[in-house]
């Protein structure tokens, strides 16, 4: 059950058993639904979510009191009685003067109980992109617009950036039978098996214990790996492997691209879903359709799929995923702050792939100006997921106090 810490101001002034009796009606329906608790500001407490109930009129100047032991961004709680709502907007207006953010949650028993999970879950999904982002090798060199201020995004998200040589990928020491396993499981579920062999599939799987192994060590939430060096040290690519990991949830995102693997962690600490990182292959402005290729995709992505070569070198082991027709998504956070963001509900088309792209091929309707990707584009690597969950992002990037582009 999602746990809310709930701190109780108000003035004294009202008529004492009426606030009490007033409050204990207005969060009846609440403790039915989250396991609430009430503390001060200042004490330490394991919560999902921090709520300031603003019980009555009068307590403003408390509040400004106790403002710097407060969470961030604060949250109000107003239950429509004994002014309780004016102090929220005379609270949240200071709030905003201090350069702070605050929401005040107020309405329907229904209409707050929503809208307090929603935040839980907002505030769930910031703690997971405060996590560490391992960068395995480094940015891939025709990365030129994706370099990230680390300074920035520490103190915008919380974001920790862990750098990570590329040999300790390489010289993992294998399990025995490990790698043997993955290899006989991918080949089994795969639709077709197109110039490549079990041993190149075998090749290609010794990665996946080596990326999990770094993702232990060093803690991660997430990694992105410079794969093109991989290719070039071990003759093999990190796709099947970097599918395997995402699978897994255990984000991981190739070519170094920081920007890129951040979207995708937001993405599946928000909605659960599986991204698919991909280059915008094709873009038609006037139809508003793009097509997105890359040769690794989440296999829980996809439907069937076929295990083919790498396309830029014919190497290695890629995926060719069928992406399942319907409602999608397409994001992207960006700017070296990473503070701006693109987002458009999308449907996924009936498509047949076609030669001269990356394996894995989506040809998708955007509901935003597929103009974008010439006239404003946040760099290449876009990401795309299966649903709309359009407004959800947009909430969340709100509240994050993103710029979003168009």
């Amino acid at each position: 059950m999602t746990k809310i810490v709930l701190i109780h101001l108000d003035s004294g002034r009202h008529d004492r058993a009426r606030v009490d009796r007033d409050r204990r009606e207005f969060l009846a329906p609440l403790q039915k639904e989250f396991a609430l608790v009430t503390t001060s500001p200042g004490e330490e407490a394991h919560t999902d979510l921090q709520v300031v109930f603003i019980a009555s009129g009068g307590c403003e100047q408390n509040f400004r009191r106790q403002y710097p032991l407060l969470a961030r961004p604060v949250i109000l709680l107003a239950d429509g009685k004994h002014n309780s709502l004016p102090a929220a907007l005379e609270i949240s207006s200071w709030v905003r003067q201090q350069g702070g953010q605050a929401e005040i949650v107020h309405g329907r028993s229904d209409t707050v109980i929503a809208r307090l999970r929603q935040l839980a879950l907002f505030q769930q999904c910031r703690r997971v992109l405060a996590g560490r982002i391992g960068v395995i090798g480094e940015p891939s060199d025709w990365l030129i617009a994706s370099a990230v201020d680390r300074a920035a995004v520490s103190a915008r998200w919380g974001t920790e950036f862990v750098d990570i040589g590329l040999d300790e990928v390489t010289g993992h020491k294998d399990v025995e039978g490990e790698v043997e396993a993955i290899a006989r499981e991918f080949i089994a579920a795969a639709g077709s098996l197109e110039q490549v062999d079990e041993a190149a599939v075998q090749q290609a799987a010794r990665l996946v214990p080596a990326l999990k192994a770094a993702f232990a060590r060093h803690r991660l939430r997430a990694a992105t790996l410079r794969c093109f060096s991989l290719i070039e040290a071990r003759h093999t690519s990190g796709c099947l492997a970097l599918a395997r990991l995402n699978d897994e949830g255990l984000v991981c995102g190739c070519e170094g691209d920081v920007p890129a693997v951040f979207s995708m962690l937001l993405l599946f600490a928000l909605t659960g879903e599986y991204p698919f990182m991909a280059n915008p292959a094709q873009v038609d402005a006037e139809s508003n359709q793009v097509v997105f290729a890359h040769c690794t995709v989440p296999r829980r992505a996809v439907g069937r799929y076929a295990l083919q070569t790498h396309f830029e070198t014919g190497l290695g082991v890629a995926l060719c995923g069928e992406f399942p027709p319907g409602p999608a998504t397409v994001f992207k956070v960006g700017d070296p702050g990473l503070g701006s963001y693109f987002v458009s509900a999308a449907e996924a088309l009936p498509y047949r792939t076609e030669p001269g792209l990356c394996r894995t091929q989506v040809r998708v309707r955007l509901q935003e100006p597929a103009a974008y990707f010439l006239r404003a584009s946040l760099a290449n690597h876009h990401v795309l997921l299966a649903g709309d969950h359009a407004r959800s992002i947009n909430d969340f990037m709100r509240y994050a106090q993103a710029r979003r582009i168009t």
